[in-house]
């Protein structure tokens, strides 16, 4: 409409002065003169050449509207083509995105064409697929980093398309003038961000070696080409999604039995582990009542209670349940139980459960539950036995020998030293029974580590004063803590006869002291004992390979049993003394 205007503008009032002239002049207002048909001559050839002129530019500008929509033809063709490309529905962006940045190559007749996609915190941009016509071939790998090129990586986070006319100029591209336009010749560059949810995750590079003025029809094109990616890339995520949601199922199918019911308790689902557990198939138990597995080992007052939880504390209901298959045999499952209700009308619709069967867990914990019934039985015959001899009957026999025992006849007989023995035996016997009284104990439920505090050097003293290795122990300052005394002392004794019996020392030796004010430390100058060695020996009835010495293989683990349930840690080192226990107290 602008040429228009011009040439209206132009050759009307040429026109217009023309028939004026000629009217004045034929009437006679104006008289005849020599310079009159000059004028008149000068007006009609000028008029022609804007007539000329003007139909010059709209033969022109029909040209380049013909030529414009060849173009847009063409480019409209390429979107309609990769629409159709099965890749691109399958998201297979990395092959379906080199056919797209070649064919835009190729129908847009420029040089390179590349999509990067960031990395997870938009540090980088990586490129997935760059094609350049020259040498017809791929490239990939490449990485832009942010700090290296800011101004590029801000004008993508505007989601704008970058229309660089002169690439070297560009306030968004003059950043790649030094390392990437020059040595590659780029001149002009038209750069579309690649949304998904809203978010840029990468970008369309369509690049020129010559200069060019990038129309609105290519911008509008590479909008819709990044629109394509787009759309084929959330293809990708989808079957990404999909994949791993199956592989969830599968997981869930073979590891929980999981079932669902209406609000009236009637089945409407089983997986594949329920059918296998309950032996009830998914026909088996549509339209059935849930109580088709009930054992009826639970009461009403169990089923209330996981009602109330669910629907009226709309919380998870959780318990170990006793059903029935349908051969009728028990099997024990841990249970989740949640209500689902309706977002609008919050009206109750069905109940969703998951189970783990732990059938064969269960029936350990049973017999385990024996055992210990066994064990507190046999360590209260233990507790009561030991105790009648070593508080009782020993100590009577003992008094009563002394008092038929003259000192003359104790001197002539050499008395002194075996009576000695038996009384500091005697006393050592009923410090150890004292701890086995504590931890045969500790086999009750619900019983509670009795401790007090003590100071840990005179408490281990006193223990050891009657034994054979006394001398053989050089105990440092100890702190005052809270302990259990003789269970306490019996483990750290246990660890000093490990340290005196596995030594092929001279002189054995073990020393006790503190380290860092944390560790209480027991050093021995013996065989020496790593980490490894030690976790292995603490099992139960374990004992080391060609060991000489006699064993049950029980006593580093009571030792570290009664550690632990004081709740102190223990590491072994070996060092080049022997063996360092360290046990963490404080």
């Amino acid at each position: 409409m602008s040429k228009i205007k011009v040439f209206l503008f132009i050759t009307i009032p040429l026109l217009l002065i023309l028939i004026i002239g000629k009217l004045l002049h034929l009437t006679g207002v104006i008289t005849y003169s020599k310079i009159i048909p000059h004028i008149e001559l000068y007006l009609i050839l000028s008029i022609c050449l804007s007539v000329i002129y003007s139909i010059n530019k709209f033969i022109k500008l029909d040209e380049i509207t013909i030529l414009g929509d060849k173009y847009f033809k063409r480019l409209t063709y390429v979107l309609i083509n990769q629409s159709r490309n099965s890749l691109i529905y399958e998201g297979d962006i990395d092959n379906g995105g080199k056919e797209l940045i070649k064919e835009v190559t190729n129908v847009m007749k420029i040089d390179r064409c590349s999509i990067w996609l960031y990395n997870d915190d938009k540090s980088e941009l990586i490129c997935e697929s760059l094609y350049v016509k020259s040498e017809d071939k791929y490239y990939e790998g490449m990485v832009l980093e942010r700090d290296s090129y800011r101004p590029y990586f801000l004008a993508l986070l505007t989601k704008s398309v970058i229309v660089a006319d002169d690439a070297n100029t560009n306030n968004a591209t003059s950043c790649f003038k030094e390392s990437y336009l020059k040595p590659l010749g780029i001149k002009s560059m038209l750069d579309v961000p690649i949304l998904f949810e809203g978010e840029c995750i990468g970008v369309i590079c369509i690049e020129s070696l010559k200069p060019i003025k990038w129309v609105k029809n290519e911008i509008v094109f590479a909008e819709l080409l990044s629109s394509l990616y787009s759309f084929a890339y959330s293809v990708r995520q989808t079957n990404i999604t999909r994949k791993t949601l199956t592989e969830f199922e599968d997981f869930v199918d073979s590891s929980v039995l999981v079932s669902k019911a209406n609000k009236l308790g009637k089945i409407t689902y089983v997986n594949k582990k329920f059918t296998e557990v309950s032996g009830y198939s998914l026909k088996d138990s549509l339209g059935k009542d849930h109580h088709i597995v009930n054992s009826g080992y639970h009461d009403k007052k169990f089923w209330k209670k996981m009602y109330d939880v669910t629907v009226k504390n709309r919380k998870i209901w959780n318990s170990v349940v006793i059903n029935k298959t349908k051969n009728g045999e028990t099997y024990w499952v841990d249970t989740f139980i949640k209500a689902v209700f309706d977002k609008e009308t919050d009206e109750l619709q069905e109940f969703i459960s998951i189970r783990q069967d732990v059938t064969d867990l269960y029936k350990r914990i049973i017999e385990i539950n024996q055992k210990n019934t066994y064990l507190e039985h046999a360590a209260k015959i233990i507790r009561h036995d030991i105790h009648s001899g070593i508080n009782i009957y020993i100590p009577r026999g003992i008094s009563s020998l002394e008092r038929r025992l003259d000192d003359e006849t104790i001197q002539r007989l050499k008395l002194e030293s075996p009576i000695k023995m038996m009384k500091e035996g005697l006393k050592h016997t009923q410090k150890v029974y004292k701890g086995v009284y504590e931890f045969t104990n500790m086999v009750k439920n619900d019983v509670v580590l009795t401790k007090e505090n003590y100071n840990l050097k005179d408490i281990l003293k006193a223990f050891l004063v009657s034994t054979a290795y006394v001398g053989q122990v050089k105990i440092h300052d100890l702190p005052t803590i809270m302990v259990n005394e003789s269970l306490f002392c019996t483990a750290i004794d246990n660890l000093i006869r490990n340290g005196l019996k596995y030594n092929d020392s001279e002189n054995k030796y073990v020393e006790i002291f503190m380290e860092d004010n944390t560790y209480l430390c027991v050093q021995d100058n013996g065989r020496g004992l790593t980490q490894n060695e030690f976790i292995k020996l603490s099992q139960p009835y374990s004992r080391g390979n060609n060991q000489n010495e006699s064993g049950s293989g029980l006593g580093l683990n009571i030792c570290t049993s009664i550690l632990k349930e004081h709740g102190f840690n223990i590491v072994c080192e070996k060092n080049n003394i022997g063996t360092k226990i360290k046990i963490k107290i404080i």
